[in-house]
Protein backbone atom coordinates (compact mmCIF):
# COMPACT_ATOMS: atom_id res chain seq x y z
CA UNK A 1 0.00 0.00 0.00
CA UNK A 2 2.78 2.38 0.94
CA UNK A 3 4.50 1.54 -2.32
CA UNK A 4 1.36 2.42 -4.28
CA UNK A 5 1.06 5.73 -2.43
CA UNK A 6 4.73 6.48 -3.12
CA UNK A 7 4.32 5.68 -6.81
CA UNK A 8 1.18 7.80 -6.99
CA UNK A 9 2.94 10.74 -5.31
CA UNK A 10 5.93 10.36 -7.65
CA UNK A 11 3.68 10.37 -10.72
CA UNK A 12 1.71 13.31 -9.37
CA UNK A 13 4.92 15.25 -8.67
CA UNK A 14 6.26 14.50 -12.12
CA UNK A 15 2.96 15.56 -13.67
CA UNK A 16 3.02 18.86 -11.85
CA UNK A 17 6.66 19.39 -12.83
CA UNK A 18 5.86 18.66 -16.45
CA UNK A 19 2.96 21.14 -16.41
CA UNK A 20 5.14 23.81 -14.81
CA UNK A 21 7.91 23.21 -17.36
CA UNK A 22 5.50 23.54 -20.27
CA UNK A 23 4.04 26.70 -18.77
CA UNK A 24 7.51 28.20 -18.30
CA UNK A 25 8.50 27.31 -21.87
CA UNK A 26 5.31 28.91 -23.20
CA UNK A 27 5.97 32.06 -21.19
CA UNK A 28 9.55 32.35 -22.45
CA UNK A 29 8.40 31.85 -26.05
CA UNK A 30 5.76 34.56 -25.73
CA UNK A 31 8.30 36.94 -24.16
CA UNK A 32 10.79 36.37 -26.99
CA UNK A 33 8.08 36.96 -29.59
CA UNK A 34 7.05 40.23 -27.92
CA UNK A 35 10.69 41.41 -27.78
CA UNK A 36 11.23 40.51 -31.44
CA UNK A 37 8.15 42.43 -32.52
CA UNK A 38 9.02 45.42 -30.34
CA UNK A 39 12.72 45.81 -31.05
CA UNK A 40 13.23 43.98 -34.34
CA UNK A 41 14.07 45.85 -37.55
CA UNK A 42 11.26 47.26 -39.61
CA UNK A 43 10.76 46.21 -43.17
CA UNK A 44 11.91 48.32 -46.11
CA UNK A 45 15.16 49.34 -47.74
CA UNK A 46 15.96 52.30 -45.48
CA UNK A 47 18.64 51.99 -42.79
CA UNK A 48 20.81 54.19 -40.57
CA UNK A 49 22.98 56.64 -42.49
CA UNK A 50 26.77 56.54 -42.06
CA UNK A 51 29.00 59.53 -42.67
CA UNK A 52 29.09 60.13 -46.41
CA UNK A 53 32.67 59.50 -47.63
CA UNK A 54 33.78 59.59 -51.27
CA UNK A 55 37.06 59.80 -53.26
CA UNK A 56 39.35 60.14 -50.23
CA UNK A 57 42.99 59.00 -50.53
CA UNK A 58 42.67 57.85 -54.17
CA UNK A 59 44.35 58.62 -57.54
CA UNK A 60 47.69 59.47 -55.98
CA UNK A 61 49.77 58.61 -59.04
CA UNK A 62 50.67 61.33 -61.54
CA UNK A 63 48.58 62.62 -64.42
CA UNK A 64 45.13 61.55 -63.23
CA UNK A 65 41.79 63.32 -63.14
CA UNK A 66 39.27 62.79 -60.37
CA UNK A 67 35.66 63.96 -60.64
CA UNK A 68 33.35 63.27 -57.69
CA UNK A 69 29.83 64.48 -56.87
CA UNK A 70 27.72 64.11 -53.71
CA UNK A 71 24.09 65.23 -53.34
CA UNK A 72 22.37 64.86 -49.95
CA UNK A 73 18.72 65.65 -49.31
CA UNK A 74 17.77 65.62 -45.61
CA UNK A 75 14.17 65.76 -44.38
CA UNK A 76 13.43 66.64 -40.75
CA UNK A 77 10.22 67.13 -38.76
CA UNK A 78 11.28 69.30 -35.83
CA UNK A 79 8.20 68.52 -33.72
CA UNK A 80 8.68 64.74 -33.83
CA UNK A 81 12.45 64.61 -34.37
CA UNK A 82 11.93 62.11 -37.21
CA UNK A 83 14.40 62.51 -40.05
CA UNK A 84 15.55 60.71 -43.20
CA UNK A 85 17.95 61.31 -46.06
CA UNK A 86 18.62 60.45 -49.68
CA UNK A 87 22.25 60.32 -50.84
CA UNK A 88 23.32 60.28 -54.50
CA UNK A 89 26.96 59.58 -55.45
CA UNK A 90 28.83 59.81 -58.75
CA UNK A 91 32.55 59.10 -59.20
CA UNK A 92 34.70 59.43 -62.34
CA UNK A 93 38.34 58.55 -63.03
CA UNK A 94 40.59 59.07 -66.02
CA UNK A 95 43.73 60.69 -67.36
CA UNK A 96 44.12 64.41 -66.68
CA UNK A 97 42.37 66.69 -69.17
CA UNK A 98 40.49 63.77 -70.71
CA UNK A 99 37.22 64.75 -72.32
CA UNK A 100 35.43 61.55 -71.22
CA UNK A 101 36.69 60.14 -67.93
CA UNK A 102 35.31 56.77 -66.86
CA UNK A 103 32.41 57.21 -64.44
CA UNK A 104 30.95 54.60 -62.14
CA UNK A 105 27.20 54.09 -62.05
CA UNK A 106 25.39 56.81 -60.14
CA UNK A 107 24.01 55.35 -56.90
CA UNK A 108 21.11 56.66 -54.82
CA UNK A 109 20.46 55.33 -51.31
CA UNK A 110 17.64 56.14 -48.88
CA UNK A 111 18.41 56.19 -45.16
CA UNK A 112 16.04 56.31 -42.19
CA UNK A 113 18.25 58.83 -40.38
CA UNK A 114 19.80 62.17 -41.31
CA UNK A 115 23.14 62.39 -43.16
CA UNK A 116 25.03 65.12 -41.32
CA UNK A 117 28.65 64.59 -42.36
CA UNK A 118 30.26 64.63 -45.83
CA UNK A 119 33.98 63.94 -46.44
CA UNK A 120 35.09 64.07 -50.06
CA UNK A 121 38.31 64.27 -52.13
CA UNK A 122 40.65 64.69 -49.16
CA UNK A 123 44.30 63.58 -49.49
CA UNK A 124 43.64 62.65 -53.11
CA UNK A 125 45.41 63.07 -56.50
CA UNK A 126 48.80 64.03 -55.07
CA UNK A 127 50.89 62.54 -57.88
CA UNK A 128 51.60 65.68 -59.93
CA UNK A 129 49.93 66.92 -63.08
CA UNK A 130 46.53 65.86 -61.71
CA UNK A 131 43.11 67.49 -61.66
CA UNK A 132 40.61 67.32 -58.83
CA UNK A 133 37.04 68.43 -59.55
CA UNK A 134 34.65 67.75 -56.67
CA UNK A 135 31.20 69.06 -55.70
CA UNK A 136 28.92 68.68 -52.67
CA UNK A 137 25.27 69.73 -52.63
CA UNK A 138 23.29 69.44 -49.38
CA UNK A 139 19.59 70.31 -49.18
CA UNK A 140 17.93 70.33 -45.75
CA UNK A 141 14.13 70.31 -45.84
CA UNK A 142 12.96 71.26 -42.35
CA UNK A 143 9.33 71.33 -41.20
CA UNK A 144 8.49 73.14 -37.98
CA UNK A 145 10.02 75.86 -35.87
CA UNK A 146 13.64 76.38 -36.96
CA UNK A 147 16.10 79.15 -37.76
CA UNK A 148 18.91 79.56 -40.28
CA UNK A 149 21.90 81.86 -40.65
CA UNK A 150 24.83 82.44 -42.98
CA UNK A 151 27.16 79.45 -43.26
CA UNK A 152 30.64 79.51 -41.68
CA UNK A 153 33.62 78.70 -43.93
CA UNK A 154 37.29 77.76 -43.57
CA UNK A 155 38.95 77.41 -47.00
CA UNK A 156 42.07 77.90 -49.11
CA UNK A 157 44.44 78.24 -46.16
CA UNK A 158 48.02 77.09 -46.82
CA UNK A 159 47.29 76.34 -50.50
CA UNK A 160 48.68 77.39 -53.87
CA UNK A 161 52.34 77.80 -52.87
CA UNK A 162 55.31 77.25 -55.17
CA UNK A 163 54.21 78.87 -58.41
CA UNK A 164 53.16 82.03 -60.18
CA UNK A 165 50.60 84.34 -58.61
CA UNK A 166 47.75 84.62 -58.28
CA UNK A 167 47.43 80.99 -57.35
CA UNK A 168 44.11 81.27 -55.49
CA UNK A 169 40.67 81.98 -56.82
CA UNK A 170 38.52 81.32 -53.75
CA UNK A 171 35.15 82.71 -52.70
CA UNK A 172 34.82 83.65 -49.91
CA UNK A 173 38.43 84.56 -49.10
CA UNK A 174 39.94 84.96 -46.63
CA UNK A 175 37.80 82.49 -44.67
CA UNK A 176 39.42 81.04 -41.57
CA UNK A 177 36.59 80.29 -39.11
CA UNK A 178 37.65 77.60 -36.64
CA UNK A 179 35.27 74.65 -36.52
CA UNK A 180 33.44 75.93 -39.59
CA UNK A 181 30.49 74.14 -41.16
CA UNK A 182 32.37 74.01 -44.50
CA UNK A 183 36.10 73.27 -44.58
CA UNK A 184 37.69 72.88 -48.01
CA UNK A 185 40.84 73.35 -50.14
CA UNK A 186 43.23 73.77 -47.23
CA UNK A 187 46.82 72.58 -47.69
CA UNK A 188 46.25 71.79 -51.39
CA UNK A 189 48.02 72.36 -54.75
CA UNK A 190 51.38 73.45 -53.38
CA UNK A 191 53.61 72.02 -56.11
CA UNK A 192 53.44 74.97 -58.49
CA UNK A 193 51.64 75.30 -61.78
CA UNK A 194 49.30 77.58 -63.65
CA UNK A 195 47.72 80.72 -62.13
CA UNK A 196 44.41 80.27 -60.34
CA UNK A 197 45.18 76.60 -59.83
CA UNK A 198 43.10 76.58 -56.65
CA UNK A 199 39.49 77.44 -57.45
CA UNK A 200 37.21 76.77 -54.49
CA UNK A 201 33.75 78.27 -54.05
CA UNK A 202 30.98 78.17 -51.47
CA UNK A 203 27.71 79.00 -53.20
CA UNK A 204 25.19 81.14 -51.25
CA UNK A 205 24.46 78.84 -48.32
CA UNK A 206 22.86 78.73 -44.89
CA UNK A 207 23.15 76.60 -41.79
CA UNK A 208 20.56 75.62 -39.17
CA UNK A 209 21.06 74.71 -35.53
CA UNK A 210 18.16 72.28 -35.81
CA UNK A 211 19.97 70.27 -38.52
CA UNK A 212 23.72 70.79 -38.33
CA UNK A 213 25.81 69.41 -41.22
CA UNK A 214 29.60 69.40 -41.60
CA UNK A 215 31.36 69.29 -44.99
CA UNK A 216 35.06 68.63 -45.51
CA UNK A 217 36.44 68.35 -49.03
CA UNK A 218 39.58 68.84 -51.16
CA UNK A 219 41.91 69.25 -48.18
CA UNK A 220 45.49 68.04 -48.67
CA UNK A 221 44.77 67.32 -52.35
CA UNK A 222 46.64 67.76 -55.68
CA UNK A 223 49.98 68.73 -54.16
CA UNK A 224 52.07 67.48 -57.08
CA UNK A 225 53.51 70.04 -59.51
CA UNK A 226 51.22 71.27 -62.25
CA UNK A 227 47.98 70.15 -60.57
CA UNK A 228 44.62 71.90 -60.39
CA UNK A 229 41.83 71.84 -57.79
CA UNK A 230 38.26 72.96 -58.50
CA UNK A 231 35.84 72.33 -55.63
CA UNK A 232 32.34 73.68 -54.95
CA UNK A 233 29.94 73.38 -52.01
CA UNK A 234 26.33 74.45 -51.52
CA UNK A 235 24.30 74.00 -48.35
CA UNK A 236 20.66 75.10 -48.47
CA UNK A 237 18.15 74.99 -45.61
CA UNK A 238 14.48 75.21 -46.56
CA UNK A 239 12.22 75.76 -43.55
CA UNK A 240 8.47 75.23 -43.75
CA UNK A 241 6.45 76.46 -40.79
CA UNK A 242 3.55 74.33 -39.58
CA UNK A 243 0.32 76.26 -40.35
CA UNK A 244 -1.78 77.34 -37.38
CA UNK A 245 -5.11 75.48 -37.40
CA UNK A 246 -8.14 77.68 -38.14
CA UNK A 247 -10.48 77.63 -35.12
CA UNK A 248 -13.85 76.04 -35.76
CA UNK A 249 -16.71 78.58 -35.45
CA UNK A 250 -18.85 78.03 -32.40
CA UNK A 251 -22.53 77.55 -33.18
CA UNK A 252 -24.93 79.94 -31.49
CA UNK A 253 -26.65 78.49 -28.45
CA UNK A 254 -30.24 77.46 -29.08
CA UNK A 255 -32.68 78.11 -26.28
CA UNK A 256 -34.95 75.06 -25.87
CA UNK A 257 -38.66 75.65 -26.17
CA UNK A 258 -40.35 74.81 -22.87
CA UNK A 259 -42.85 71.97 -23.01
CA UNK A 260 -46.19 72.87 -21.62
CA UNK A 261 -47.56 70.64 -18.89
CA UNK A 262 -51.18 69.92 -18.26
CA UNK A 263 -53.32 67.74 -16.14
CA UNK A 264 -54.21 65.71 -19.22
CA UNK A 265 -50.50 64.80 -19.80
CA UNK A 266 -50.10 63.79 -16.16
CA UNK A 267 -52.93 61.31 -16.49
CA UNK A 268 -50.95 59.33 -19.17
CA UNK A 269 -48.64 57.81 -16.52
CA UNK A 270 -49.34 54.16 -15.77
CA UNK A 271 -47.56 51.29 -14.06
CA UNK A 272 -45.27 50.61 -17.04
CA UNK A 273 -43.93 54.14 -17.36
CA UNK A 274 -43.80 54.78 -13.66
CA UNK A 275 -41.72 51.61 -13.21
CA UNK A 276 -38.66 53.40 -14.72
CA UNK A 277 -37.65 55.32 -11.63
CA UNK A 278 -34.68 57.44 -10.68
CA UNK A 279 -31.92 55.91 -8.58
CA UNK A 280 -32.82 55.91 -4.91
CA UNK A 281 -36.56 56.09 -5.53
CA UNK A 282 -38.98 53.67 -3.96
CA UNK A 283 -39.46 51.77 -7.25
CA UNK A 284 -35.74 51.19 -8.01
CA UNK A 285 -34.57 47.55 -8.01
CA UNK A 286 -33.96 44.56 -10.27
CA UNK A 287 -37.15 45.14 -12.20
CA UNK A 288 -37.08 48.92 -12.32
CA UNK A 289 -34.21 49.52 -14.81
CA UNK A 290 -33.59 46.57 -17.18
CA UNK A 291 -31.05 48.62 -19.17
CA UNK A 292 -28.66 48.30 -16.21
CA UNK A 293 -29.84 45.09 -14.53
CA UNK A 294 -29.79 42.75 -17.59
CA UNK A 295 -26.07 43.24 -18.40
CA UNK A 296 -25.29 42.69 -14.72
CA UNK A 297 -27.24 39.41 -14.76
CA UNK A 298 -25.39 38.31 -17.91
CA UNK A 299 -22.02 39.08 -16.31
CA UNK A 300 -22.91 37.09 -13.17
CA UNK A 301 -24.04 34.14 -15.33
CA UNK A 302 -20.73 34.13 -17.23
CA UNK A 303 -18.81 34.27 -13.94
CA UNK A 304 -20.79 31.31 -12.49
CA UNK A 305 -20.23 29.24 -15.66
CA UNK A 306 -16.50 30.03 -15.59
CA UNK A 307 -16.17 28.93 -11.95
CA UNK A 308 -18.11 25.74 -12.69
CA UNK A 309 -15.90 24.92 -15.66
CA UNK A 310 -12.76 25.49 -13.59
CA UNK A 311 -14.03 23.21 -10.79
CA UNK A 312 -14.87 20.53 -13.35
CA UNK A 313 -11.40 20.75 -14.86
CA UNK A 314 -9.76 20.45 -11.43
CA UNK A 315 -11.92 17.44 -10.61
CA UNK A 316 -11.08 15.68 -13.87
CA UNK A 317 -7.37 16.40 -13.38
CA UNK A 318 -7.51 14.93 -9.91
CA UNK A 319 -9.30 11.83 -11.15
CA UNK A 320 -6.76 11.36 -13.91
CA UNK A 321 -3.84 11.59 -11.49
CA UNK A 322 -5.52 9.01 -9.22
Amino acid sequence: MNMLISVHETVDTRGRSSVLARAALLGITLLLAILALTFGPLGGSAFAAPSVAQCNGVANTGGLELLCDVTVTNTLDVATGVGSSVVTLRECHGAANTANPVCTTTTTTTYDTLSTSVDQCNDAANGGGSNVVCTVHVINQITGTATSSGVTVNQCGGSGAGGPAPSLNCDPFPATTTGATITQCNGSTNGGGAPNRVECTVAPSTQSAQLAVSINQCNGAANGGGSLVTCTVSLVNTITAVPTPTPTPTAAAVTPTPVATSAARNTLHDSRTDGIALAGSATSGPGSNPGVWLPLQAGLLVLILGVAASLGFIARSGATRR
